[in-house]
C-alpha cells in the first residue's frame, strides 16, 4: 500500500529536508510513501479538494496562517487523514493534542522521533483504511441478494419509492429508505438532503447551499439536515 504524505511548512526548504528523511525512514522500514508538498494553506486545501492524504506533517507557523487553526478545520473536514506537528514552537503543544495529533516534533529533532511518529501514523491510518474497507452491506436488487463495499458507494439517493446507490462501477436499485441505508452505512457518509447521501471522500466542497462532488455533480443542502452536515464536515 502506497501511503500519501502531505508536508505543509512556508520553507520550501524544510519541506525537502523533512521529505529526505521521510524517505530515509521509508527505506529502512520497507513502507512506500509518496509526498506532496504546500507552502501555505490554500495550497493545502486544493489538493485535498481533488485528493487524499492519508498523513499530513504539518508547521504550526505558516506565515499568516496558523496552523493550529488549519489542522482543526482539517481534522473535522478529513477525519481519516492523520496530523503530525513539525514546528519550533514547544508551548502549542497542548493545542495540538487538543485535536488529536498523532504526533509533535520540535526542531530540531532526531530522526528517530520522526521515524516513531511515522510508525504510529500508519498503524492508524492503516485501521482506519481496513475499517472501512471490511464494511459491506447486503442489499437486494433485481429480486437478488447483493453485497456492496461501503469504501465503493459514491452516493445514495431516493428517487419515488427506490433507493438508487451508486459507485463508481454501477448502480443499484433497492426498495429501501434512505433513512436506513443511512444508518446502516455507517460513518464517512453525509446526508446532504432528505433525498440524498453521499460519500464525504467524495466530495469537492461544501460552499452556500451547495454540496459539489469531485464528478461536479452539485446536491441542495435541505434545511433540516444543514446545520448537522456543517457540523460534521466542518467541525463547527
Amino acid at each position: 500500500m502506497t501511503y500519501q504524505i502531505g508536508l505543509c511548512d512556508d520553507e520550501i526548504f524544510q519541506i525537502k529536508v523533512n521529505s529526505i528523511l521521510l524517505r530515509e525512514i521509508a527505506e529502512k522500514n520497507n513502507m512506500d510513501l509518496e509526498c506532496h508538498g504546500f507552502v501555505n494553506g490554500i495550497q493545502l486545501k486544493k489538493y485535498l479538494s481533488c485528493k487524499p492524504l492519508d498523513i499530513l506533517f504539518m508547521d504550526i507557523d505558516l506565515g499568516k496562517e496558523s496552523g493550529i487553526d488549519l489542522a482543526t478545520q482539517l481534522s473535522h473536514q478529513y477525519p481519516k487523514m492523520t496530523i503530525v506537528f513539525v514546528t519550533g514552537h514547544k508551548e502549542f503543544m497542548e493545542e495540538a493534542f487538543e485535536i488529536d495529533a498523532m504526533g509533535y516534533l520540535v526542531k530540531p529533532f532526531e530522526i528517530k522521533r520522526m521515524e516513531r511518529a511515522l510508525q504510529k501514523s500508519i498503524l492508524q491510518v492503516s485501521a482506519m483504511k481496513k475499517n472501512l474497507y471490511d464494511k459491506e452491506i447486503v442489499v437486494t436488487d433485481e429480486n437478488l441478494k447483493k453485497k456492496i463495499q461501503c469504501r465503493d458507494i459514491i452516493y445514495i439517493q431516493k428517487q419515488q419509492y427506490r433507493s438508487i446507490i451508486v459507485t463508481n462501477t454501477k448502480k443499484y436499485h433497492v426498495y429501501e429508505p434512505i433513512s436506513s441505508l443511512y444508518e446502516r452505512i455507517g460513518e464517512g457518509f453525509l446526508r446532504v438532503n432528505q433525498s440524498e447521501v453521499v460519500n464525504r471522500d467524495y466530495i469537492k466542497e461544501v460552499s452556500g447551499n451547495t454540496v459539489r462532488l469531485r464528478d461536479r455533480m452539485e446536491m441542495p443542502i435541505g434545511r433540516t439536515f444543514r446545520k448537522e452536515l456543517i457540523k460534521q464536515y466542518f467541525g463547527t
